[in-house]
């Protein structure tokens, strides 16, 4: 299991344990979007937003980013 932390446009970042290699991991994050932020169970579509992922380290040593 490798593990990639991701940072989107407005800074959030997160951490997430992924299989596969540094290409694929990249591919699939970097440039796309995500639902990001927190939430509220008496308000389950309110709070989250969808953000570019424009940074991902992966496994703590590589890091690739994406130019908007």
């Amino acid at each position: 299991m490798n593990k990639a932390t991701l940072t989107t446009t407005s800074g959030y970042t997160w951490t997430t344990n992924i299989n596969g290699t540094l290409d694929e991991v990249t591919g699939y994050f970097l440039g796309n979007y995500f639902p990001v932020g927190s939430f509220d169970e008496t308000k389950p579509n309110e709070g989250f937003k969808s953000e570019q992922v424009i940074k991902v380290v992966y496994n703590d040593t590589h890091t690739n980013t994406h130019t908007i």
